[in-house]
């Protein structure tokens, strides 16, 4: 199946597009962004939540003076929670709710 419809979508729910060199490149190929929606059979919501888990690895950097530079940690993995799945298996998410309203 061909997900690179949903590629647009995938960089911008994982911030690719925006980086601290300005360039516009982000931390994921092209083909690593497309197996991110094959594993997930084309969900976007489970691939940006697994795409943001990898992003909210600790790179902190300590320098030899003792200074240390955050990490973004923490701003990857608030922004993984807007993609988690529901905790409970049997009730869905309110906005993962589709409803057919007949009128």
């Amino acid at each position: 199946m061909d997900y690179s419809g949903l590629l647009p979508l995938l960089r911008f729910n994982l911030r690719e597009t925006q980086s601290d060199c300005g360039c516009g490149c982000g931390v994921f190929s092209e083909q690593e962004l497309l197996s991110l929606l094959r594993k997930h059979g084309g969900n976007l919501n489970a691939a940006s939540y697994e795409g943001l888990l990898i992003k909210a690895h600790s790179d902190s950097i300590t320098l030899p003076d003792g200074l240390e530079l955050p990490d973004g940690h923490d701003y990857w993995l608030r922004l993984a929670r807007l993609y988690r799945p529901a905790a409970s298996g049997n009730i869905p998410r309110a906005d993962e709710v589709v409803t057919d309203v007949v009128h």
